[in-house]
């Protein structure tokens, strides 16, 4: 069967579910002596009809070309995929030859894969997965009611599966995305759960690329099966390590999802988008019935919008060791077992014994809930913890340091180097396997580490010079005024001419430090 044929059957498949739906909900409603049938239908058809209308212009085709006849990558600039050039038109009479490498040619899409992708900006930003690019040479985009355009990577992460593509020439106003304000836990006090289990929802996507010629997306009907769900992925534990999926992040939806809809939108009966829909086989190594999404609840918001500024998604790291759940009925949450010495707990004089019993208002009943709010979040932002001390309640506010992790990504927006280096957290030190198989420091240092030396350039000239040049470097102040992240390591030094750096080896805590004046 060829991918358009599969298409077809998949949207009357659809289109049948939401009849059948709609006639039970129209028979149910009629048999209590409300409305005649008819105009039930009629009023939920015309409520569909209004939201796919409204949500069509920001749903978009993409076509991934992976083909080694494409340029190879710049390896200093890999968000640059570029445009295409197509042949020279035939001569009159001729028949044109076929460019199988033009991305635009409906023809050649069986030749590579396809995706969907929602535009989250009008001057043409796209969001999509992560796993959809993946390796990608060529990107095209098709819009809605036809044109379309080559696009870059603006920003990808493979740990949260998401990626953000920029239109290299957008032609036309596109139209955003709505985000809904996705709460999937009663706030204490606050807000109450607005995505929940059995919620109706509608899915527009592009499955097998059925609508890549005229950019019209198909849409299926259904329910949230269920939130917070995980599922098993393929792989060793080493390549599954810390994927968001992982600590059970997902929506879980009846709606028909096929190879092809992975970026598509979930949404709302408002129409707006609560998740980014994902084919299961992205996650599991295979397909099966039912489909996922990515939430977009504000660990996911935060995620996106690091991605839309074009920046590496650092997330956040807070320093302790679990110690198990508490079996204490009257005092619920997560046991500390250590924490460790200048990480975001340790300064906060986290001890070991406290029991965190929510993140931000979401309750923390496993470890794994306390890896996605604490690893979810950003480096640098502040979250509140819950903690129960003995007898007392405690509200504690940090800020967090940068989670290490093994997952690629792309950014093509970085931090402007100063004098030619450029810095990260020093907590990743702490994380790291520094003197072999299994041993890391039991510490982490206060400062930032040097994270890239641009080469000819000043500050890679000054390193050089040092003792053991080799070594990790640690920056505990700049012009004396002692810095802990990046951010103020580069607003210290870019504050004069020049700037006069305090440096250590990393390795040796303990050990002598010196000065380099840049450039």
């Amino acid at each position: 069967m060829r991918w358009t044929a599969e298409g077809v059957e998949y949207a009357e498949k659809s289109m049948n579910r939401f009849f059948t739906i709609a006639i039970f909900v129209a028979f149910t409603i009629d048999a209590r002596g409300a409305e005649p049938t008819a105009t039930t239908l009629l009023a939920l058809q015309e409520q569909m009809r209004t939201m796919i209308d409204a949500a069509e212009p920001s749903v978009v085709a993409i076509v991934v070309s992976s083909n080694a006849k494409y340029p190879v990558r710049n390896e200093s600039k890999p968000w640059q995929l570029g445009t295409y050039q197509k042949l020279a038109r035939q001569l009159p009479g001729f028949a044109q030859e076929r460019d199988r490498l033009d991305l635009e040619d409906v023809r050649n899409i069986p030749d590579n894969s396809f995706a969907t992708g929602v535009v989250i900006d009008s001057a043409g930003l796209i969001l999509t997965n992560y796993h959809a690019i993946d390796g990608a040479r060529k990107i095209y985009v098709r819009f809605s009611g036809g044109g379309g355009s080559y696009a870059d990577i603006h920003a990808a992460d493979a740990r949260s599966d998401l990626a953000v593509l920029k239109l290299i020439d957008v032609g036309m106003k596109l139209k955003a995305v709505k985000f809904a304000d996705v709460q999937l836990y009663d706030q204490p006090g606050g807000a109450k759960a607005n995505v929940y289990r059995g919620m109706w929802v509608l899915s527009l996507a592009h499955p097998f690329a059925s609508g890549f010629a005229d950019g019209q997306p198909s849409a299926s009907w259904g329910i949230l099966s269920n939130v917070r769900r995980r599922v098993a992925s393929a792989g060793s534990e080493e390549q599954r390590q810390g994927f968001l999926h992982q600590y059970g992040s997902l929506l879980q939806t009846d709606a028909r999802l096929n190879f092809g809809c992975s970026g598509g939108a979930l949404l709302n009966l408002n129409g707006e988008l609560i998740g980014l829909t994902s084919s299961v086989a992205a996650v599991t190594g295979s397909e099966a019935s039912g489909g996922y999404a990515i939430p977009i609840d504000p660990i996911y918001r935060g995620i996106i919008e690091a991605l839309k500024e074009g920046t590496e998604v650092e997330y956040g790291f807070l320093g302790v060791a679990p110690g198990g759940m508490s079996i204490d009925e009257r005092r619920p949450g997560l046991l500390i077992g250590a924490t460790t010495v200048n990480t975001p707990a340790g300064l906060a004089n986290l001890r070991q014994g406290d029991i965190i019993q929510a993140v931000n208002g979401a309750p923390i009943r496993e470890p794994d809930d306390l890896f996605l709010q604490v690893g979810g979040s950003l480096a640098g932002s502040s979250i509140i913890l819950s903690i129960q001390r003995d007898q007392k309640k405690i509200n504690a506010k940090i800020r967090l340091a940068k989670f290490l992790h093994p997952h690629p990504w792309i950014a093509s927006n970085q931090p402007a180097a100063v004098h030619g280096l450029r810095v990260d957290y020093s907590s990743l030190l702490a994380q790291q396997q520094v003197f072999g198989p299994g041993f890391r420091m039991t510490s982490a240092q206060n400062g930032v580490i040097v994270r890239e030396l641009i080469p000819k350039s000043a500050a890679e000239a000054s390193f050089k010079k040092l003792v053991n040049p080799q070594s990790r470097w640690l920056i505990t102040a700049v012009n004396g005024k002692e810095v802990r992240t990046p951010a103020e390591f580069y607003a210290e030094a870019g504050r004069n001419r020049t700037a006069t750096l305090t440096v250590s080896n990393a390795m040796e805590p303990n050990g002598e430090s010196q000065t380099i004046t840049l450039p």
